[in-house]
């Protein structure tokens, strides 16, 4: 009897433990959600009981009791060693105290010296064998909500004990911690830089950036994985700035695969503090939308700041710290995981799916018109010669625009559509040029603004008259080429204000303490057989550039002026913003004539 009772207890003692480490094992190899779950906590709780070392990189940093626990575990004596992004102070000042507060303590930490930034968010725990990452900075609002459901940040923490996963991570992490031409010390570090752990095979499922192998670029990799789904794509996505990535999606809906996509309302609509590339988000949203991509928008208070994606004709999920950014490809410092665990599939697809249900936490994607289109030239009422450049300001959202023309504001006919020119934003202006018009005629024309989902909004109507005569030409209009120059079609040309020739900045230094000016580099070519009639503007020749990536941009001269004693004329453009570096060829329009072309150099 004594034998079977101890018997049952051993077998309830093993049954027990087993139990206990199976949960244990589990409790290790984890998502948190914080939506609605404390996810801070058990983080939280993993520093504290760390014994051998803590490695850990982040872009920012705003929890105070976490930075503390790091550092009480590093009194305690155990190793520590963190990577900081210091430029992310800049928009978030809280993170400079808790860095300045890590470096008081003593604790050793490196730095990227330039590039691209520190974009990562993982700790790693060397004693219990555990590695955490997410796409989630270390904020508040990150770890855990506000109010469940309702006040949060989007996002996943995943907290892994998997070897694989694991010896990946320390391989990285000291690969980083000891390179010596992209990082620096940031503080508390006087001796000889050293690898902490065996130097490990980074699993094929990691994908770490940046990476010298092009196919680790994150939109190569994705974007080939994309092409083959046959089923379903459900995306979660900050930031979507790169157009190549969302063809890629645009490419699936034309084949029949249903595709969804939950995103920020902030990356769609901002202040005019956010300029460039960012601009490239609403454009792709809204072609998203038009080419049937299924969209919804953060209604909940906090933000969308995940980063996943589900393939469903294979079951796999990428996610990780990369937006679908340039930046975040193979640029920044990032982390993502390209997995076909099931159970991980199967815990996002729920996460997502609760999310499109939900009418409290999202919201159908209504798309936005753009601004109104602003009228810069012909100005209203003015005289112009047989060809004019139209100049307008299209504003921050709109992408494309529809151009009319008329002999008066009652008869306007469409002349062109959808014509894509200028730059997204208001950091450069659109053109579009008209030529063979009649002398003495009065014409009148307006722009139509649309964007990629084609709401519109109409600019003013401006009317013009073109000049009684037009003096004719000896010849056909020639660019002066530099025959000593370095390429034998080398345009003659010279900074207007330093009379330097190429290459040309676009930012003239020369004015750089002017900084509310408009310093971009004015060049002077100079061209024979072009000569402008009486009251015609010089805006009305035109200097048409292709830049070294192939770019076409139309831009107005500002000045002709004749050079005595000569057969030629000055012809004085400003450089626009955005023109690639490299060689530029160059050609004058005018009275309906287009000049030889030529090539000069461009520097950034």
């Amino acid at each position: 009897m004594l034998a079977r009772v101890r018997f049952a207890h051993t077998f309830w003692l093993i049954a027990g433990f087993l139990l206990l480490t199976c949960q244990s094992s589990l409790a290790q190899e984890r998502l948190c959600d914080p939506s609605f779950e404390d996810c801070y906590s058990p983080l939280l709780q993993a520093v504290q009981v760390e014994t051998a070392g803590i490695d850990m990189a982040f872009y920012w940093i705003e929890l105070p009791e976490l930075a503390d626990a790091i550092i009480k575990r590093h009194q305690a004596g155990v190793p520590v060693r963190i990577t900081v992004e210091p430029r992310a102070s800049l928009k978030i000042p809280g993170n400079q105290v808790l860095l300045d507060r890590l470096k008081a303590a003593g604790i050793p930490m490196r730095y990227k010296l330039g590039d691209g930034i520190v974009h990562a968010k993982m700790l790693l725990l060397a004693g219990q064998r555990k590695v955490i990452f997410s796409s989630s900075n270390f904020g508040d609002g990150d770890v855990r909500p506000f109010v469940p459901y309702v006040n949060y940040v989007d996002g996943a923490w995943y907290f892994s004990d998997d070897p694989a996963l694991v010896n990946s991570f320390k391989t990285r992490y000291d690969d980083l911690w000891t390179n010596t031409i992209t990082y620096g010390n940031y503080a508390n570090i006087s001796a000889p830089l050293t690898r902490r752990y065996p130097t490990y095979s980074i699993d094929p499922s990691l994908n770490f950036l940046p990476n010298s192998n092009a196919s680790e670029d994150y939109a190569a990799r994705t974007i080939a994985l994309i092409d083959r789904e046959q089923q379903k794509i459900d995306l979660t996505m900050y930031r979507v700035t790169d157009a190549n990535i969302c063809d890629a999606l645009i490419r699936a809906v034309a084949r029949g695969v249903t595709v969804r996509l939950l995103t920020e309302p902030l990356e769609y609509r901002f202040d005019t503090g956010r300029v460039g590339a960012e601009l490239t988000g609403p454009y792709n949203v809204d072609r998203m939308y038009a080419a049937g991509v299924q969209i919804k928008m953060r209604k909940h208070q906090g933000l969308t700041h995940q980063k996943s994606v589900l393939l469903y004709g294979r079951g796999l999920t990428i996610f990780g710290s990369s937006n679908w950014s340039w930046q975040s490809f193979n640029y920044q410092e990032e982390h993502n995981y390209f997995t076909d665990k099931v159970w991980f599939f199967q815990w996002f697809a729920e996460q997502f799916n609760r999310k499109w249900n939900s009418a409290t936490e999202y919201e159908s994607f209504v798309p936005q018109p753009p601004g109104t289109p602003a009228n810069l030239s012909p100005a209203n009422g003015t005289t112009v010669g047989q060809s004019a450049l139209l100049g307008w300001e299209g504003g921050r959202w709109a992408h494309k625009y529809d151009v009319y023309f008329g002999p008066n504001e009652n008869s306007l006919s469409l002349l062109a559509s959808d014509v894509v020119t200028g730059t997204l934003g208001t950091n450069g202006s659109e053109s579009y040029l008209v030529s063979g018009l009649q002398n003495d005629a009065n014409y009148c024309w307006r722009v139509i603004g649309k964007t990629m989902a084609n709401q519109t909004a109409a600019g003013p109507t401006w009317c013009f008259r073109t000049s009684a005569a037009m003096a004719a030409a000896p010849g056909p209009m020639q660019l002066i080429l530099d025959s000593a120059g370095p390429a034998v079609d080398q345009v003659a040309s010279v900074d207007s204000l330093l009379f330097s020739r190429d290459p040309f900045p676009i930012v003239n230094a020369v004015d750089a303490l002017n900084p509310g000016g408009d310093r971009n580099t004015r060049v002077v070519v100079f061209v024979r057989n072009l000569q402008l009639a009486q009251d015609e503007p010089a805006a009305s020749v035109i200097v048409g550039l292709i830049d070294d990536s192939g770019q076409n941009i139309e831009v107005a001269a500002e000045a002709v002026r004749a050079v005595s004693n000569t057969d030629f004329v000055q012809v004085i453009f400003r450089l626009p913003s955005g023109l690639a570096a490299g060689a530029c060829t160059v050609r004058v329009k005018a009275h309906g004539q287009i000049s030889n072309a030529g090539t000069m150099r461009i520097r950034i």
